[in-house]
């Protein structure tokens, strides 16, 4: 996994790994876990792009 040196939004530099829950638009998923990061001082959320796509395909499983 890669890691994040520094949060675009506020400048932080503890961007450090985490298990984050994401919400979908769903019939039958509520939410899904992904592997990310999250900034620790504005808690600003990063993950793959890989993992954004796989989020749409649920969201169009309606």
């Amino acid at each position: 996994m890669t890691s994040i040196k520094q949060c675009v939004f506020c400048g932080c530099t503890n961007v450090p790994p985490t298990e984050m829950e994401i919400v979908v638009q769903s019939k039958h998923i509520k939410s899904v876990k992904v592997d990310g990061f999250k900034c620790s001082q504005c808690g600003e959320q990063y993950y793959h792009s890989d993992t954004l796509k796989i989020i749409e395909e649920i969201e169009k499983l309606r």
